[in-house]
């Protein structure tokens, strides 16, 4: 092998080695993105059944078996992920959003639509939280660390909505001590 060749076939390697820790990044993002779609409890490695012997299946009952091109998830070794979609941040269920004249074209009052759940504080969401006269939340006190996505994520909230809603975005994002409404009282005027 020629001293070209060889330094060609190192440089391609520290390319290839360069571009794959450089695309880490990305994919660990996207899969941080994902996980939480993903029903890890399916993953774990299918094992045979302890009645049955391994390749003790009918395979005339089951074409695919016979395939190798064809996925079978009860293949011995196999992993099985399940997709759960969710419309809430984080473990909620269901996402609440307060109503602005913005979404309504000014012709609804503003409005808390859904419904607020504490998941209990975090890390970026550990203040304490002001409840109304029948016992919902209503309002939380900013902490020092806390972000208006842990607030959200916290109460299954849009966090987009309480930003507006409170006149948090931009030069004016939220401080220790804040006080961010929640549930805003619909027949309270609010202004842009």
């Amino acid at each position: 092998m020629s001293r070209a060749v060889t330094i060609a076939a190192a440089t391609g390697a520290v390319v290839i080695i360069c571009l794959a820790a450089l695309s880490a990044p990305a994919i660990v993002a996207t899969w941080a993105a994902v996980s939480p779609f993903v029903d890890t409890a399916a993953s774990a490695l299918a094992s045979p059944s302890p009645s049955s012997p391994p390749g003790a299946a009918d395979e005339e009952s089951d074409p695919a078996s016979s395939d190798p091109d064809v996925l079978n998830p009860e293949q011995e070794g196999a992993i099985v992920l399940t997709l759960q979609q969710k419309e809430g941040p984080g473990d909620c269920e269901a996402s609440a959003m307060i109503t602005t004249p913005w979404h309504t074209q000014g012709n609804e009052p503003v409005e808390l639509r859904g419904e607020l759940t504490d998941m209990g504080a975090t890390e970026f969401a550990g203040g304490p939280v002001g409840y109304n006269a029948d016992g919902l939340i209503e309002s939380y006190t900013v902490q020092p660390g806390d972000t208006l996505i842990g607030i959200g994520e916290r109460f299954c909230i849009d966090f987009v909505t309480v930003g507006v809603y409170n006149h948090r975005f931009g030069s004016s994002e939220i401080q220790p001590g804040d006080v961010l409404v929640l549930r805003p009282d619909p027949t309270a005027p609010w202004t842009p």
